[in-house]
């Protein structure tokens, strides 16, 4: 059995011409591949607000069309605010093989290019299809109410995943397959961040208590294999500058048969690369060229306020450009010197330091008699220091000199 796994296309009508070159490559590569099964898993939206008469809507329905005229498409809802429940409009959509859209956990039946939600006799299906979209409170109602908490929800999902496993358990000899879209505990995101104490989360134990062969999810940006049989297959393009990984789609050639890792293909969407340098350290604006070839580039750069005239981004952006750059955006923050001297002031433990520094910064000189009666001040109880004011003899008791005013009742 033959499956290709997509997820997180975020269509949206700012992208709508990247959105478009890369389901054109989904689809033409299933053409060629000729699967037996196509998984959308979740957040075909990038906003649950979209139109019927948008671009991105009716891209939606197009590709999702196309996809049924080559094999079944099973569709998972995602994330709330992403997709809400746009996709169910792809459940009236039409192709040769069925398109079914998931909004509440259910399990479905492939048999003969169809997915049933029950089989009649003795039929016995081809696969089975576990289907669980991003999970919500409306899923675990109790006696005692909706389950309140990220947590609870992660309780319940597991009662959810042992009983769709013990209704696929007279079908144990057929590929069954898990489709999701949440966090599962150990996930990488995009940045290399490890997921952990997010949204819903759910762990790869309790995934297995479906008794899936495969666990084909959505959610997460950065295409991964979990455990033995969890994998993500990313997004469809780089939504934001902290997703710098290829972006593409699975496919499982042999589900069912033996166990092998699926074929990652990638898709043709514009690559980000972006350099962040700080001058104020040292270190000079130096781009890899073989980086950059494609790209649109993004380079940031700390500087020295008053250094930041020397920073030529005309010549920057030509050689990026001769290195084969599609766009080149440098962005510039100065900082000023007297921030970090500031800084410096604010880091001083005692008052004698406090004051140098800080005349240092505007220029001043302060008299040694100054700091000694800073040290004064510092060590000296407020109640004496209060009484030496009153008494007008502050400096002339005692002199300048704080282990005077320590051995006569201040804190040494």
């Amino acid at each position: 059995m033959k499956i290709i796994h997509s997820a997180d296309w975020h269509l949206r009508e700012k992208d709508i011409e990247e959105c478009s070159r890369c389901l054109d490559h989904l689809v033409n590569t299933a053409r060629e591949e000729k699967p037996d099964l196509i998984v959308i898993a979740g957040d075909i939206f990038h906003s649950q607000e979209i139109k019927l008469d948008s671009q991105s809507a009716r891209l939606a329905v197009k590709t999702v069309s196309t996809l049924a005229n080559i094999a079944p498409v099973a569709v998972v809802l995602g994330t709330p605010s992403h997709d809400g429940r746009a996709p169910l409009v792809l459940s009236f959509a039409r192709g040769m093989h069925d398109i079914r859209v998931a909004s509440e956990p259910e399990q479905l039946y492939l048999s003969e290019g169809y997915l049933y939600s029950s089989l009649v006799g003795n039929k016995k299906p081809g696969a089975i299809l576990t289907m669980i979209p991003q999970p919500t409170k409306q899923y675990f109602k109790s006696d005692s109410g909706i389950a309140g908490t990220d947590q609870e929800i992660s309780q319940a999902l597991t009662g959810l995943f042992a009983g769709f496993g013990i209704k696929a358990e007279p079908y144990k000899s057929v590929p069954h397959i898990l489709i999701g879209h949440w966090n599962v505990s150990g996930a990488r995101l995009s940045s290399g961040q490890v997921m952990t104490g997010r949204d819903v989360e759910v762990n790869l134990d309790q995934m297995i208590m479906t008794g899936a062969d495969l666990h084909l999810l959505g959610h997460i940006h950065a295409q991964q294999k979990l455990g033995d049989r969890t994998y993500y297959a990313g997004s469809l393009y780089h939504e934001n500058w902290g997703e710098q990984e290829a972006k593409g789609f699975l496919i499982f050639d042999h589900v069912g048969e033996y166990e092998d890792d699926p074929r990652f293909v990638e898709v043709p969407c514009k690559r980000l690369a972006r350099f962040v340098f700080d001058m104020t350290a040292g270190e000079s604006i130096n781009v890899p060229a073989e980086q950059v070839a494609g790209a649109i580039v993004r380079i940031d750069v700390s500087a020295w306020q008053d250094e930041t005239g020397l920073i030529d981004k005309d010549q920057i952006t030509t050689r990026m450009k001769l290195w084969g750059a599609e766009v080149v955006d440098i962005r510039i923050t100065p900082v000023p010197r007297v921030t970090v001297r500031a800084e410096a002031v604010l880091k001083a433990d005692a008052l004698r330091d406090k004051i140098s520094r800080r005349a240092e910064l505007v220029g001043d000189v302060i008299e040694e008699e100054k700091l000694q009666l800073a040290d004064i001040l510092e060590v000296t109880p407020s109640e004496q220091l209060v009484a030496g004011v009153r008494d007008g003899h502050l400096e002339t008791t005692f002199g300048a000199d704080p282990g005077a005013w320590a051995g006569n009742g201040g804190v040494a």
